[in-house]
């Protein structure tokens, strides 16, 4: 296994809608590349770009000195890293980084880097924090990369990462990486429910469907991505403790919307399930003396619930 005295050699295991396009791009920027797939259709097609074909994952390790997986589950990383014919395990040399992009499961993840530890080879994970539509974007081939895993590891390979992603956010300890992005993924999935609330709810009452899609749009929500970008004012700086700082919205208002929202929803039979969570918070929040707190005062109750508290220095 030798490095060109430009770029080292990059192996690639899985080349399908995210792989595939990791390859191609950094093939573009000059790396050599071998890759392997189950599918030889999409070997052939990365040879044309000047990819090398190879016959296992093993011979992948053999060659590279760097070796990405891009695979569909946990099981197909398992198979192709530790336990398949001709594994990659098998393969690899000592000195060797490992990355997986796959979204895996944080429990294989940290098996992995354990065995692979032994063998002198250094693991990192980094998954896409998008899906593979948005991963085609004009600046680069995805929107964001997180990755995890010993830092200095991350370093040397920062500039390869760097071309594989709009952004690059580091994660911390190996698994890190895959914790961040399931979460990501299950906040998404409550937020797109709760708009899928909001729309039906708006349907019900005659709203033409545009409408309510600009007025989230353009509202609070939309523009602050269900107020992501104002969690450091309130939240993370504690202001939301603090009341002698008039908040711009109280725990009372926000409640009273809640309880007007809830009665449209049930004068037209709309079940609203998020929204009725939510409502039930805010009645907590108001039987604890918190009306005129701000309304980011209620995420109090979720940190008791799990024993944390979100607080970092704001500059």
């Amino acid at each position: 296994m030798k490095s060109n005295s430009v770029h080292p050699i990059i192996g690639f295991i899985g080349c399908g809608n995210i792989g595939g396009k990791q390859a191609r791009n950094l093939l573009t920027h000059g790396y050599p590349l071998y890759v392997y797939d189950i599918n030889p259709d999409r070997m052939i097609e990365l040879q044309q770009v000047g990819a090398q074909i190879t016959h296992s994952c093993a011979e992948i390790g053999q060659r590279c000195n760097i070796v990405f997986t891009a695979l569909p589950t946990p099981a197909d990383v398992i198979e192709a890293v530790l336990e398949g014919e001709k594994n990659l395990s098998q393969g690899l040399q000592p000195h060797a980084i490992y990355i997986d992009i796959t979204t895996n499961d944080p429990k294989v993840v940290k098996t992995v880097a354990q065995v692979l530890k032994q063998q002198g080879v250094r693991m990192l994970d980094a998954p896409f924090n998008d899906s593979p539509v948005g991963s085609e974007t004009l600046e680069g081939v995805g929107l964001a990369l997180l990755c995890s895993g010993a830092e200095e590891t991350f370093q040397q390979v920062e500039p390869i990462l760097q071309l594989m992603a709009d952004d690059l956010i580091y994660c911390g300890d190996i698994g890190q990486a895959t914790q961040c992005k399931l979460i990501h993924n299950a906040v998404n999935a409550v937020a797109v429910q709760a708009v899928s609330e909001g729309i039906t709810l708006a349907l019900a009452q005659g709203i033409d469907l545009s409408t309510i899609w600009e007025v989230l749009r353009m509202g609070a929500f939309g523009q602050n991505a269900g107020d992501i970008h104002g969690l450091p004012h309130y939240w993370f700086s504690r202001r939301c403790d603090d009341i002698s700082q008039p908040p711009a919205f109280t725990v009372k208002l926000l409640h009273k919307d809640l309880k007007l929202t809830l009665a449209m929803a049930a004068q037209n039979k709309v079940p609203v399930p998020q929204m009725s969570l939510m409502m039930k918070d805010y009645e907590e929040a108001l039987q604890r003396g918190w009306s005129d707190y701000a309304a980011t005062k209620v995420r109090c109750l979720q940190e008791e619930r799990a024993s944390v508290i979100a607080e970092k220095n704001i500059p």
